[in-house]
């Protein structure tokens, strides 16, 4: 499923929601406008810097756990676009962080919406792989659990991570920028050895192959 496909699944999922009548918030939190679009605009049409303003304290102290259901479509919707941005990247860690405290507090999903949002995840970390790995390590997105909390487990961002066709080049990027966030301590060190040779004699004169070759030898050196 592509994010774009995925996106409209959870717009679908999520359509039951009811458009707040009222969203309760301190005055400093929302202007006035920000409030009447947020009531009166198609959802779609809301803006992405609205929905920023939005979300800043959304869950928490602006409106209720509905109105975040409500609105989640159109907050997913203006990060997929880029999945390789980091500043997305810690946007989606927001709405995660909204999706721990609901789970804290009691506060349900559908199992529709559920099963979209987990759906969501996965198509989001297809196109992240499918990015070139400039961006940040796939490692240190594990770590965080930010997918995680839309429903995918460690286990399955693991596999499709180790199946995907530049999954060697996210790895030794992994290595060699940022070793610290290096090799997820589920894959024996031979295994990586072995799958980052495999990509480097496949193509071993193309623009990954001195990542992987340096990968290699971070390896070899511990």
């Amino acid at each position: 499923m592509t994010l774009r496909n995925a996106l409209e699944a959870v717009y679908t999922a999520f359509a039951e929601m009811p458009r707040p009548e009222y969203i309760q918030h301190e005055p400093y939190e929302l202007e006035p406008g920000e409030v009447r679009q947020l009531l009166t605009f198609p959802l779609r049409e809301l803006s992405p810097e609205l929905m920023r303003s939005y979300k800043f304290e959304s869950v928490y102290n602006v409106g209720t756990w509905d109105d975040f259901r409500y609105f989640l479509p159109r907050l997913l919707e203006t990060l997929t676009l880029s999945p390789d941005d980091p500043d997305h990247w810690e946007q989606l860690e927001d709405i995660a962080s909204r999706l721990r405290f609901a789970r804290e507090k009691g506060y349900s999903l559908t199992s529709v919406q559920a099963q979209s949002l987990y759906s969501y995840a996965l198509a989001w970390w297809e196109a992240f792989l499918e990015a070139p790995p400039y961006i940040l390590p796939a490692p240190m997105i594990l770590d965080w659990g930010t997918l995680q909390t839309f429903g995918p487990t460690r286990a399955e961002l693991l596999k499709l991570w180790r199946e995907h066709p530049r999954g060697a080049q996210h790895l030794a990027y992994a290595l060699v920028c940022n070793a610290h966030a290096g090799l997820p301590p589920e894959w024996p060190k031979a295994e990586a050895v072995t799958w980052l040779e495999a990509a480097f004699f496949a193509n071993p004169d193309g623009e990954a192959a001195q990542t992987l070759s340096n990968a290699l030898l971070s390896l070899q050196q511990e």
